[in-house]
């Protein structure tokens, strides 16, 4: 088992191959293993054809004695090397998923534009797949390579049985491509009923409040029990399908050896058999057609397996390709929005068209306008969230979408219009859920005003918080998100909608903080529904959406008198 417990980097050129690599001599022992078994498959009916024939004609007691002791022997040392060989199996399958799980985890959550990948739970479900098909499945494909040595094996003992055997062979693999086609659109029809009545299900419990105040639990039941009839009738359709079909090929074995016995005693009669040779070619018939149907039934676990495995190599393919070479300058040149154009699947007017602006370190813009205007995409687009239509937004010469999650951790802040916590500990959430320095924690947890609430928790900043919070107020809420935000002193800080929600407190904190953050070189931006004199007091542009075109201007107090600095962007 420990044949696969060779570390794999996921930082080399070729993951993929270097996942073969280290896997190889585990792939060998397996490969030795099953020959050795499947020889020690063909003890029996040779036991059989000696002590049949053999035995009865010499009368020898220490003969049948040292046969038998000779074939458990052999069963012994068989079932011991299939277990260590589907133990191996479980292994690889273990080791695929502890060596790419989270490598796909960290990948699908580092990718910044929101659906232009697939999802995490997506890459892990395929990943699951594949971890089954190793674990459980492969092995069978490996058996069933050696149905034509036993099927040989049964022609060598009699031509007639060798192809009764074969015709038995090609039903079941008849039966079992009818099967999958029989079950393949009502499995389908299944998952998605099930998928929808557990998304009514999964809907209802987050907006409990809106079902609560509307009495709205009598419909979204009547709904799901809608839902849930139509899953349970094409699953109901698939199951009987299935079981018709399963039956079908179990009899279909039980005619086979019936068939072999039959024809064989037949043969017998005729003088062309001995007794022993008709059980021998009975059993090696039943290997060879066990083979094939375990393979038959296991031919979904294969299917899904090969697409997952397909899947999950384009995208360990697709990551090699994401090399970004970033300047050393880079952490201090200017924000770049140029001729940024963007609007979303399935829309034809544009939320932002052609807007170009430059934000030097210390600077700050405010971005006003009313709701639907593009505040929140242009927060998005500037951290990497969305990729623009048209246009770039650069740091320098480098797209900020193209930036590595490591150097986007350090350069980019991020406070979203809804606030969003994770489950753990206060501690946890400032610092990203990572493992950062306290007094770090603690001097963005003061810079946001959110210390002495936080100190004031039962266990201070290690209390334990989620989504389901009731302790603190959405204000404070906010105010640990913001030190999360500014934790880093960022180099870019966007503010999307930051006094929504806040007391006036909580607002001259957050100002406070955005003015130290600027005086330390930061560019920041804020966007704000309605004009407010705190944030116009210090910004150096504005950013006015919601018009045919969108307006900048620069602060009064930061314009040359020699050159007037209004235009518009179109």
């Amino acid at each position: 088992m420990s044949r696969f417990r060779k570390k794999v980097s996921v930082e080399k050129n070729d993951i993929v191959r270097q996942a073969w690599r280290a896997s190889s001599w585990g792939i060998i022992a397996i490969i030795v293993f099953s020959i050795f078994l499947n020889l020690l498959r063909f003890v029996t009916p040779l036991y059989i054809i000696h002590v049949f024939d053999r035995v009865p004609a010499s009368r020898s007691v220490e003969t049948l004695i040292l046969l038998t002791i000779m074939a458990l022997l052999a069963i012994v040392a068989g079932v011991a090397l299939d277990g260590v060989r589907k133990r191996m199996f479980g292994q690889w399958g273990k080791w695929i998923e502890e060596q790419f799980g989270q490598f796909f985890v960290y990948r699908g959550l580092s990718e910044r534009s929101i659906g232009q990948s697939q999802s995490v739970q997506e890459s892990l479900d395929e990943l699951s797949r594949l971890r089954n098909f190793v674990a459980r499945s492969a092995v069978r494909w490996i058996d069933v390579v050696w149905a034509p040595l036993f099927l040989w094996g049964v022609y060598l003992i009699d031509p007639l049985l060798g192809m009764i055997t074969l015709a038995a062979m090609f039903l079941v693999v008849a039966l079992g491509l009818l099967q999958e086609s029989a079950t393949r659109e009502p499995r389908r029809a299944s998952r998605k009923a099930a998928a929808e009545a557990g998304e009514i299900v999964l809907n209802a419990e987050r907006k409990y409040e809106t079902v609560g105040a509307f009495s709205m639990a009598s419909n979204l039941s009547a709904r799901w029990r809608q839902t849930t009839a139509a899953h349970l009738d094409e699953r109901e359709r698939a199951d009987a399908r299935y079981t018709f079909y399963r039956l079908a090929i179990r009899g279909l074995g039980e005619c086979l050896r019936i068939g072999l016995i039959g024809v064989g005693v037949w043969l017998f009669l005729q003088g062309s058999l001995t007794l022993g040779a008709v059980f021998a070619a009975r059993i090696l018939g039943g290997y060879g057609y066990r083979y094939v149907e375990r393979a038959v039934g296991s031919w979904r676990s294969l299917r899904d397996g090969m697409a997952a495995y397909r899947s999950l190599k384009a995208q360990l393919r697709m990551d090699n390709d994401n090399n970004v070479s970033i300047h050393s300058a880079t952490p201090s040149s200017a924000l770049v929005i140029d001729q940024l154009s963007f609007r979303y699947p399935g829309q034809t007017n544009y939320v932002l068209r052609r807007l170009s602006l430059t934000l030097e370190p210390g600077e700050l813009l405010v971005v006003t306008g009313g709701a639907g205007s593009g505040k929140t995409t242009l927060s998005r687009l500037t951290v990497g969230l969305l990729e623009p239509r048209y246009g770039q937004v650069r740091l320098g010469d480098v797209e900020v979408k193209r930036l590595p999650p490591d150097v986007q951790m350090q350069l980019i802040g991020y406070l979203p219009q809804h606030t969003e916590l994770f489950r753990g500990t206060v501690r946890e959430n400032i610092a990203c859920m990572g493992d950062a320095d306290f007094d770090d924690i603690v001097r963005a947890a003061k810079l946001a005003s959110i210390h002495e609430v936080l100190v004031s928790l039962p266990q201070g900043y290690d209390t334990p918080i989620g989504e389901e919070m009731v302790t603190l107020s959405g204000s404070e809420q906010k105010r640990i998100a913001l030190a999360r935000a500014i934790y880093r002193r960022p180099r870019l800080l966007v503010l999307d909608e930051p006094a929504a929600n806040l007391d006036r407190r909580s607002r001259n904190a957050m100002e406070a903080a955005v003015s130290e953050l600027k005086a330390a070189g930061s560019s920041i931006i804020v966007t704000q529904a309605t004009k407010s004199s705190r944030w116009n007091a210090i910004a150096d542009k504005f950013l006015i959406l919601g018009g045919r075109t969108a307006e900048l201007s620069v602060a009064p107090s930061k314009i040359d008198p020699k050159v007037s600095e209004l235009r518009r962007v179109k």
